[in-house]
């Protein structure tokens, strides 16, 4: 079955471009002009990804990334923002709002392949159930850094059991051992979603966040640590 992604940009020719692109690549597309019409098959469908422009007359990409992330289906579907925005302020507002990463405008169709692959491949990653205790915050050094245990991991990402938890949108950096060798871990990484025992997204889970990983510097380990299984000792 193919994947399904959804394209949103008020450009009629940034809409068949991206659009051509992503069917050449074996994707199911649909494509919208205005955020008004996307939330609505946002809200009665199913994508695995969104990919939508910033800047929009009536609603922006911000807004719409908001709107979205309220549906129940669109809590952790990664949103992809194609723009070729400069503002820092609102490259971070949109980072708090969600969003997974940035596309420059235009894309060229390699690179937007490999950050299909990335994002799309991540998010299907089997999730382990494991137990490591991991040191995190929102500063580059690790002083009065909060604490919590992993409750599962995948290359992708991890869910971490703490009362503490950050603001969805958040970054963080995270430093574990390797339970084998004893080898430090440090990766950055953006809080997904929150789970809250009063109000829980996941009844299965512990009070805690989901937290993605943003940067590859520290995968291999990573993958090894999964493979090895030695946190099961």
């Amino acid at each position: 079955m193919k994947q399904k992604i959804l394209v949103l940009d008020d450009s009629p020719f940034m809409l068949t471009i991206i659009g051509d692109m992503l069917k050449r690549l074996n994707y199911e597309v649909t494509t919208v002009d205005n955020g008004n019409d996307a939330c609505q098959k946002v809200e009665s469908g199913r994508f695995d990804m969104i990919i939508t422009d910033l800047n929009m007359p009536v609603m922006d990409g911000l807004e719409f990334t908001k709107q979205v992330r309220t549906y129940p289906n669109c809590r952790f579907i990664p949103i992809v923002m194609l723009s070729s925005e400069t503002d820092g302020e609102k490259v971070t507002k949109a980072k708090q709002l969600g969003i997974s990463t940035f596309l420059r405008k235009p894309p060229n169709e390699s690179q937007l392949k490999t950050l299909l692959q990335i994002t799309l491949g991540k998010r299907k990653a089997s999730r382990i159930a494991i137990k490591v205790e991991v040191y995190y915050g929102e500063s580059e050094k690790f002083t009065d850094y909060s604490t919590g245990y992993t409750f599962n991991m995948s290359i992708g990402g991890l869910f971490l059991e703490t009362s503490h938890p950050l603001s969805p949108g958040v970054e963080l950096k995270l430093k574990f051992s390797h339970p084998e060798n004893g080898e430090s871990i440090v990766c950055r990484g953006r809080v997904a979603w929150v789970n809250s025992l009063t109000s829980p997204i996941n009844k299965d889970h512990p009070s805690g966040m989901g937290v993605e990983f943003i940067d590859l510097d520290e995968e291999r380990r990573i993958q090894d640590l999964l493979r090895s299984r030695a946190w099961k000792n």
